[in-house]
């Protein structure tokens, strides 16, 4: 089984300065994906897609090699994942690289263990036809959500009478941690063109499930990782 691991880490963020490479309790925020990566040893290729020379300085000095960078096309804050996957695979490609699955994990995961890795890889083995998605549930039903009223301190319901109705009554819902997805490579074009309908979930802890997206997440990851790491 050979397996590309590929590790998006652009040099531009809007809310959180250098994201992809700020210290993490003391260390590039990076190097948690690269060491639970290397440590989980199911991995053929780990290639960390950056357009920084920067970023790439960093992670080499971590023992991994970045045989390309990203060109600026496909480094904006809008770029979609999958096509920075397509653009790393047909590179690999045109090296004479072929792979039997892909990987891609977010450079800001910190909480996330080899252990988790492992885990997934045996649930795409068991579904090789699905992404495999780090997923999370929420902590209250979002059947109970309130929004406020414009410009005012008032709160409205998302939905009318949805107090009558009882957690236990409910389904459970989850959101993408933004870990972590998995594929397989022959899979490729058919699941870019469609993914809504073809996730699998793999179920990360509350306890270390924290997209990074502004600063209070930051500060909460990072109490997190006291407790875990």
């Amino acid at each position: 089984m050979k397996r590309l691991l590929i590790i998006p880490a652009r040099k531009g963020s809007k809310r959180i300065k250098n994201k992809n490479i700020k210290q993490f309790n003391g260390r590039p925020i990076i190097s948690y994906s690269l060491e639970a990566a290397k440590k989980s040893c199911i991995f053929n290729k780990i290639h960390v897609s950056t357009d920084s020379r920067r970023i790439r300085n960093i992670v080499e000095n971590y023992g991994f090699e970045v045989e390309f960078l990203r060109p600026k096309k496909i480094s904006g804050d809008k770029t979609p994942v999958f096509d920075v996957i397509e653009y790393v695979l047909k590179k690999y490609k045109s090296l004479g690289y072929i792979f039997d699955e892909v990987w891609s994990i977010s450079a800001c995961a910190p909480l996330i263990f080899d252990k988790d890795l492992i885990k997934a890889s045996k649930l795409l083995k068991k579904y090789p036809n699905k992404i495999v998605l780090s997923v999370c549930s929420y902590n209250a039903p979002l059947e109970w959500a309130f929004k406020f009223k414009k410009k005012t301190f008032f709160l409205m319901p998302d939905n009318l009478n949805a107090y009558k109705i009882r957690s236990q009554d409910l389904v459970e819902k989850f959101y993408d941690t933004g870990d972590f997805i998995c594929f397989k490579y022959s899979e490729f074009n058919r699941l870019k063109k469609k993914p809504d309908v073809n996730y699998v979930g793999y179920k990360m802890p509350k306890s270390r499930s924290v997209d990074i997206d502004n600063y209070d997440d930051w500060k909460f990851a990072e109490k997190l990782s006291k407790l875990t790491i």
